[in-house]
């Protein structure tokens, strides 16, 4: 049994407001507060690029970048014990705007373990982290 789950939202922002936060590894805790303590990336913002992180409650866990389309959207894996943990960032244009969603899924063998362990961590720190980049992206009026 496979677990995911997806959070959007509307920005007046553009593709480029958005991407640089994505791309400053370091700095994922600053618009990912519920998500994210820690970050770091051990090489180019790019797909096969490493890195580990750390998020609250669990213990740190290292990632690596799967693809990477500039303005547009990135995934990231994370292998489990019986199990893989995709995360995918995604900017779209809408209207005057942009639509930013964050999906994360889990599958594999022991996908309902894992689920059970981050599924209420994951849904909080994603939601907050994709409302909290769509405000502080948004132009200042």
């Amino acid at each position: 049994m496979a677990w995911h789950f997806e959070h959007s939202a509307i920005s007046p922002a553009r593709r480029e407001d958005i991407w640089p936060h994505y791309a400053d590894v370091e700095r994922w805790s600053s618009w990912s507060r519920k998500g994210v303590e820690w970050s770091r990336l051990d090489g180019p913002f790019e797909a096969g690029t490493e890195g580990k992180t750390k998020a609250p409650g669990f213990p740190a866990f290292r990632f690596r970048l799967t693809a990477v389309e500039p303005e547009r959207m990135f995934a990231s894996e994370a292998k489990l014990p019986g199990a893989r943990l995709v995360i995918e960032h995604v900017i779209e244009s809408v209207g005057a705007g942009v639509e930013i969603t964050h999906r994360a899924r889990v599958d594999g063998p022991m996908a309902w373990l894992w689920a059970t362990l981050i599924r209420r961590g994951t849904e909080k720190g994603l939601s907050d982290g994709v409302e909290r980049l769509a405000k502080m992206s948004a132009p200042a009026r």
